[in-house]
């Protein structure tokens, strides 16, 4: 009887060993690598809603539309963070009062579990407010803080289009994500100043500002450190950023890799045919 029961103890004790193994160390899947193509999923993140919704559909209808008559392969997808918002690919039910590190930490878990997790990697197209989403998510989870993924989140190319990255004083209703978007936010300060990576693959950043946009300035909408920043001076106001698909347009462009000076100013591409160059590329030097 004694000898059965030593055999069960070992037994048990053998299968609870295994049990705790495979909790803790199961592996990760390996980092993709860098590559150009259009093959990647795209992931449009919009800006903060003055009505508490959005329709993602409608919001990113111009951007999708001109990604896809180019040819892009990969899905086209949205991401929104409000419970009123529609036609959402991937919806967190959030308000206008939810902590945009809230928001950035729903960001980075739907971006794992579905993605990163399984070793795809995404691009990421985002507009004002969305934009301190993605930053705040990969710097987070990057530093492994409490709530995001304990595994790596694999974007490889970000272009965000008028997002305040150094704040914007706009007249915003007192509401918590208005205060997080202020200049010396500590939400802000919390962000190092250089654009955060995807750690064991990388992020190309293009950050894209207009100096006719009337809710953030052409100074902060490419506040930090990016790979790559663009300018327009040719009427193009905050909205319009993610509309314009078209024509060409008096800008401007800086390369980290070309000793971050700036070109001449002279006609170039929309800023969505920006946009889907800067993710289209795995660096656009």
């Amino acid at each position: 009887m004694q000898k059965l029961q030593r055999r069960l103890t070992l037994f048990l004790s053998a299968v609870l060993t295994v049990a705790i193994t495979m909790l803790t160390v199961t592996p990760a899947s390996a980092a993709p690598t860098r590559s150009n193509g259009s093959g990647n999923r795209v992931i449009f993140v919009h800006g903060f809603a003055p009505s508490g919704k959005h329709d993602c559909a409608d919001y990113f209808r111009s951007a999708r539309t001109h990604f896809a008559n180019k040819g892009w392969r990969g899905n086209l997808l949205t991401f929104g963070y409000y419970s009123g918002n529609t036609n959402c690919s991937y919806n967190y039910r959030g308000n206008r009062d939810t902590p945009l590190k809230t928001v950035a930490k729903a960001f980075a878990n739907y971006v794992y579990d579905n993605y990163s997790s399984k070793g795809i990697k995404v691009d990421v197209v985002a507009h004002s407010m969305g934009g301190l989403v993605v930053r705040a998510a990969l710097h987070y989870t990057y530093q492994r803080a409490s709530g995001f993924p304990r595994g790596n989140l694999y974007i490889e190319d970000v272009a965000t289009l008028g997002t305040p990255h150094g704040g914007t004083n706009y007249p915003c209703p007192i509401l918590l994500q208005c205060f997080d978007m202020k200049p010396g936010s500590s939400f802000l300060k919390s962000l190092p100043s250089g654009m955060p990576n995807s750690r064991g693959l990388g992020t190309d950043w293009t950050t894209v500002s207009s100096y006719d946009d009337g809710i953030v300035s052409e100074h902060s909408g490419i506040a930090g450190v990016a790979e790559h920043e663009v300018q327009y001076d040719d009427g193009i106001g905050h909205n319009e950023l993610r509309t314009i698909r078209s024509g060409t347009h008096k800008s401007r462009i800086k390369h980290a890799a070309r000793g971050n000076v700036w070109s001449s100013w002279g006609n170039r591409v929309s800023p969505l045919e920006q946009a889907r160059l800067a993710v289209l590329f795995h660096s656009t030097t």
